[in-house]
């Protein structure tokens, strides 16, 4: 902050933030807020100290007896102290710190000013003791004592059946794991201090005991940031999400307003774009948090069929974001089906470009264009995987993805591969499953357990690139297929050529 914090007034540790111990190091994550407040989505490995002195913070002091405690814990000098904290307060952006030679990333605002009306239950009083160590490791991605989020799918039943879904929807479960066993999970879950519980499907809302799963979760405070559904919601449902005080975002998926186009897309009946847009009626007057999402197929990837749906969401109040993302490849379904499907570069520019002309800059709500499937470079990282742009993958560093029928894989996509699945719920605890044999085998994968037709299993990069677990292994199957799987990411410049297309031609 520019100017001089006061003495007298208390400071408390960002409430959207959360510490939590990692045998070697504490991750310093966000949960919650918006842009204004926090860095929303935050993650970093920070030093147990910088832990230890920002827990001094989640107590209802003020900063003069704040800083006389760190220096007598740290027996170092008051000023030496001050000049550790004052860069933690009301810091406007991000800052950076370093420790034997790393360079630690905070989040912006992690201290802030005590403001009348701030709820009790940002003093969380958390014990410095919490953040002991012996050996220190900031570097190594994977978590040591757990995953951070959970996804748990609840079912892979679905009401619609989607042409251009990627999702496992045809796999038949025998054995659906219990809402018990369900609910052991998420309080599981909870003792591991993982930052969010997703719930999923499938259709989510198929799972009868849905209300009571999601209310667990909001009760634990790691309730999903969002829930999505093709289901036209009515208003027993969305009492029910209120009732349950989910605070998060229900996203509800409607690709046209017309049923000529949707029915033939999702298998639905004509009436169905009425009942959805009625179930956004329903939302808009709840109170609750919602967002629509359209997928571009070849179907709807047109001006007026997009411009039809936009005027029917202006007729919303509360719509929080209408987000538009193109078809993209499947694991589960043949790459012919959805390539016939998949508008081409061409095509989406234009559409993109006629909707910021036409009604981006006037849109009463946000318009999200999912232009970074276009920007994707193919073929031309060099460096290994760190290099990789994008969101970094989470598979083995962070999450675990439950199956319906307690079958555990590293990513949502993925599925019941057996060469993903980790672990089984049904005869295992999460923490066992994180470090299952089979989890450490993927983690520490040799270049002699690949097959000598991929060009990792001979590449210099190898223990540097497979180490840092940045490959996305759901679009190296997409791309090369379920026999490929040790193949390189396709953004690597060593990648073969593709086999089954992740782009959008015209040149990709």
């Amino acid at each position: 902050m520019n100017r001089t914090p006061n003495l007298d007034q208390v400071y408390v540790l960002n409430p959207y933030y959360r510490l939590r111990p990692d045998i070697h190091r504490v991750v310093l994550y966000a949960k919650g807020g918006n842009e204004q407040d926090c860095s929303r989505h935050w993650c970093t490995f920070i030093h147990p100290l910088h832990a230890v002195l920002l827990s001094f913070f989640t107590y209802k002091r003020t900063l003069k007896e704040n800083l006389a405690l760190l220096s007598d814990f740290f027996s170092r000098p008051e000023s030496e102290v001050t000049q550790w904290v004052k860069r933690f307060i009301e810091n406007e952006g991000p800052i950076q710190a370093t420790s034997g030679g790393t360079i630690i990333h905070f989040p912006k605002r992690v201290l802030i000013e005590v403001k009348d009306g701030m709820e009790e239950s940002a003093f969380t009083q958390t014990d410095a003791n919490r953040f002991l160590w012996k050996h220190l490791d900031l570097r190594t991605r994977r978590l040591y004592t757990g995953p951070l989020i959970v996804t748990l799918m609840l079912t892979n039943c679905c009401r619609t059946h989607c042409r251009y879904c990627y999702a496992d929807t045809t796999t038949r479960v025998a054995n659906p794991l219990s809402t018990a066993r369900w609910l052991e999970l998420i309080r599981e879950a909870a003792r591991l201090e993982v930052a969010s519980v997703n719930l999923m499907g499938g259709e989510v809302f198929l799972h009868p005991d849905w209300p009571l799963l999601l209310q667990e979760t909001v009760k634990l405070d790691m309730e999903p940031d969002f829930l999505s559904t093709k289901i036209p919601l009515n208003r027993a449902m969305v009492n029910s999400l209120k009732a349950c005080g989910y605070k998060g975002v229900i996203q509800v998926s409607l690709d046209a307003a017309s049923d000529a186009i949707v029915n033939p897309l999702t298998d639905t009946k004509p009436g169905y774009v009425r009942a959805v847009l009625e179930g956004l009626r329903l939302l808009d007057e709840s109170g609750l948090n919602y967002q629509v999402a359209t997928v571009l197929t070849t179907s709807n990837s047109h001006w007026k069929v997009l411009e039809a749906l936009y005027e029917e969401l202006c007729r919303l109040k509360r719509l929080q974001d209408w987000r538009l993302v193109p078809v993209s490849n499947s694991i589960t379904k043949p790459y012919a089906d959805l390539a016939r499907l998949k508008p081409d570069r061409r095509q989406l520019e234009e559409l993109f470009g006629e909707v910021e002309r036409s009604i981006k800059g006037r849109s009463p709500f946000p318009i999200i264009l999912g232009k970074d499937v276009l920007d994707r470079h193919y073929g031309q990282t060099t460096g290994g995987s760190c290099r990789f742009e994008g969101s970094e993958c989470s598979a083995l560093n962070s999450h675990l993805f439950v199956l319906p029928d307690g079958k555990v894989t590293i990513c949502e996509q993925l599925y019941w591969n057996p060469r993903f699945l980790i672990g089984d719920v049904t005869s295992m605890t999460l923490k066992e499953v994180w470090n299952s044999k089979k989890a450490h085998s993927l983690c520490s994968l040799r270049q002699t357990d690949l097959q000598p037709q991929s060009p990792c299993s001979r590449c210099a990069l190898f223990e540097q690139c497979f180490g840092y677990r940045n490959r996305c292994w759901s679009d190296i199957i997409k791309a090369y297929g379920p026999d490929c799987w040790d193949y390189p990411d396709p953004r690597c410049a060593w990648a073969p050529t593709m086999k089954y297309n992740l782009g959008y031609g015209n040149g990709l």
